[in-house]
């Protein structure tokens, strides 16, 4: 039903996105608007544990907790004349229930649900995109609250791999000595994109924090430029260009004297074993956080009067869980690498752990071999 004092605030919100938006433009423009302006604060005194504070109240102060955030953005979505349900949910971590709960006290979450857009909307997650659902909510089981005709249970899905996408781009300059000069471009959207704009919306400490971030990896690295764009918006892919100075890129490699120097594929120590599959066994399931796909597309530039003396292979791993390409060329200044990774699942069964462990170790493998590089003959 319309609550009055409400309706009016969707008219200044729909002028950001313009005359000619479409209506999912709206409702994005609707759901960064109250993730945005109302802040997540839970004051559940009494009957509000369980019952929402009123829409305008929570639309005047700024604050509520989920099942007040839900309650606003279900009824501000209703005044541009979209239909949305509240939904309870029993987040992914409480662990899934029957069909008939005996009581609505398994449920611990609230959010809404867009029936013409398929869409699970959190007005909690106040750095996702209206298309990154958090993780917690994925898999979530839930009671879908559809007005005049009941509740609907059902299970939120989980994303695919292409929701959650990583895209990295690295033009690699090699020096004699060992050292590299990296440009480093990323795009990345998906569950995991929240925490990066939760992370960098001071601009003052973007330089530090990425400095220390990529120190992790890459020992002694310095970052000397860092450009995001839009990372404020919640509704646009975060987007990163970055400089790096990276000292020990490449090592003496082939005995003192030899003068060879190797690196990794990827400059770096590939772990992705110890990341996802440290135990040699498990007699419950893996349960990782939700599908990913990472691509990775890298140009070396060699030193002057250098070449290589040795490439790594060209690789292929498969799996019912995961995929993985590694292709590499050589070119006139240098050579071309590109990686492919995606895990399909989210749950590795106890029985197919081990299957899954050999897969990343192949991996690991793949990215573990080196370039060599040396002066030209």
């Amino acid at each position: 039903s319309m609550v009055t004092g409400v309706q009016t605030c969707a008219l200044p919100i729909l002028a950001t996105v313009g005359k000619d938006a479409s209506e999912r433009q709206k409702v994005d423009a609707v759901y960064r608007h109250v993730i945005r302006s109302t802040r997540y604060v839970g004051l559940e005194f009494g009957i509000h544990g369980y019952k929402p504070y009123k829409t305008t109240d929570v639309y005047a102060r700024r604050f509520g907790d989920c099942k007040d955030k839900a309650s606003l953005l279900k009824v501000m979505l209703s005044e541009i004349g979209v239909n949305a349900h509240l939904v309870l949910v029993r987040t992914r971590d409480q662990g899934e229930i029957g069909a008939t709960p005996a009581s609505l006290s398994a449920f611990n979450h609230a959010i809404v649900y867009v029936p013409k857009y398929d869409l699970y909307l959190d007005g909690t997650s106040e750095w996702s995109g209206a298309d990154e659902l958090p993780a917690g909510d994925q898999g979530a089981s839930v009671l879908i609250i559809q007005d005049g005709k009941g509740g609907r249970f059902t299970q939120i899905p989980i994303s695919a791999p292409k929701d959650n996408e990583t895209r990295l781009k690295e033009v690699v300059q090699l020096s004699a000595d060992g050292s590299a000069d990296v440009r480093h471009d990323m795009w990345l959207q998906g569950a995991g994109a929240s925490s990066w704009r939760a992370r960098f919306q001071s601009q003052d400490e973007q330089l530090e924090v990425l400095t220390k971030q990529v120190g992790g990896q890459l020992q002694g690295t310095v970052v000397s430029e860092v450009k995001f764009e839009a990372i404020e918006d919640p509704l646009s892919p975060v987007k990163l260009q970055q400089r790096l100075s990276v000292p020990g890129w490449a090592k003496q490699s082939g005995g003192a004297g030899a003068g060879k120097l190797s690196f990794r594929v990827n400059g770096r120590e590939s772990s992705l074993v110890r990341r996802f599959a440290p135990m040699a066994k498990r007699d419950h399931d893996l349960v990782l956080t939700v599908p990913t796909q990472k691509t990775r597309q890298m140009e070396y530039q060699l030193p002057k009067g250098y070449e290589f003396s040795r490439l790594p292979e060209s690789r292929e791993v498969q799996s019912k869980h995961g995929r993985f390409r590694l292709s590499v060329e050589k070119a006139k200044d240098g050579a071309r690498v590109s990686t492919e990774f995606e895990l399909r699942s989210y749950r590795i069964p106890a029985a197919d752990y081990k299957e899954f462990r050999e897969f990343l170790r192949q991996v690991d493998a793949a990215m573990e071999q080196s370039f060599e590089m040396g002066e030209a003959q």
